[in-house]
Formats: structure tokens, C-alpha cells, sequence
């Protein structure tokens, strides 16, 4: 039992020194607070992502841009992965164009490469897109009547074999 505590006593220990560790890589730069401009883009725009990075002076900055659909809760899988320029110090920008007419909404995220190690900003910044009346609705109008479709008739369906399976167990 004692070789037992010593071992968990080595673990936690070796946890909280690598924890202590990765904390002092990360804490080698500091993003700052994502920008997109326009504060409400439209699909199939061109944006505009700056951000202010403090600390060690990367080498790269990259931003990462995911557009997904909150209609149908999917992301597109064509993430951009988009190469960022400084305006000045500490200060980097990019244009990014959405390819997408589908959706609604983006998270962008950035990266900087600093000694061979890319870091990660903390946060996601989430834009949610204007409506655009060529877009935004895989198609369909949006219009609609409020009217219940086939999910109504999955329900029923499923309600009456539920009473059906009911009633056979109660008859027994």
C-alpha cells in the first residue's frame, strides 16, 4: 500500500510540474481581442480579421476561419487556414473571402508560430452573418408558414406505436 501512495504522490506531483510548464511556453505571447470588420458580414463576403499580439514576436500568425450553418448545425469542412500580415508592431490583419452562401454564422481563431511552436488563441470569436436574400437558405425562401412537415408525421408515428405496444402489454 505505501509503494501505492508514493506512486500517486509521483503523479500529482509530475501533473502540477508539466502543468506549471506548458503555462510558461504559453505565456510567451498574449493575444488579444479578434476583430472582424464588418461587425455583421453577409455570406460569400470578403472580411477583414485583425489582431494584437503582446509578448514574444512570432513568426507566423495565422487565423483560422470555420463557416457553419446554425439552421442544420453543421460546419463546411473547406476550413480556411488564412496567413496574417502586421500593419505595425504587434498588430497583425488579412482579408478573408466566405466561400459559402449556406451560412450563417463564423469562428475564427488565430495561431502564432513563435520558436517552432504554434500557440492558440484562448478564444473563439463567433460572428453571426446578416441575412442575405440570395443566401443564407441552402435555397429555400424564408417565408415560410410556420407549418409543421415531416417531423409531425414522425411524431404521430411514433406516439401510435408507442400506444400500441402499450395496449398489447396491459392486455396480457
Amino acid at each position: 500500500m505505501k509503494n501505492g501512495k508514493k506512486y500517486m504522490l509521483f503523479v500529482v506531483l509530475l501533473s502540477i510540474f508539466l502543468v506549471t510548464i506548458y503555462s510558461a511556453v504559453e505565456a510567451a505571447v498574449t493575444f488579444g481581442e479578434i476583430n472582424v470588420s464588418p461587425p455583421s458580414p453577409t455570406a460569400q463576403s470578403t472580411i477583414t480579421i485583425s489582431i494584437s499580439i503582446s509578448g514574444e514576436t512570432p513568426s507566423q500568425v495565422k487565423v483560422i476561419v470555420e463557416e457553419c450553418n446554425a439552421r442544420t448545425g453543421i460546419c463546411f469542412s473547406d476550413v480556411q487556414n488564412v496567413s496574417m500580415s502586421p500593419i505595425n508592431t504587434g498588430n497583425y490583419q488579412t482579408s478573408v473571402a466566405l466561400r459559402h452562401a449556406e451560412a450563417t454564422y463564423i469562428n475564427c481563431t488565430v495561431i502564432a508560430k513563435i520558436n517552432d511552436t504554434w500557440a492558440r488563441s484562448s478564444t473563439w470569436k463567433i460572428v453571426n452573418l446578416s441575412e442575405n436574400p440570395n443566401g443564407n437558405g441552402n435555397g429555400k425562401d424564408n417565408n415560410g408558414n410556420g407549418t409543421p412537415g415531416f417531423e409531425l408525421v414522425l411524431v404521430i408515428i411514433t406516439i401510435g406505436l408507442s400506444l400500441m405496444v402499450i395496449g398489447r402489454k396491459r392486455g396480457k
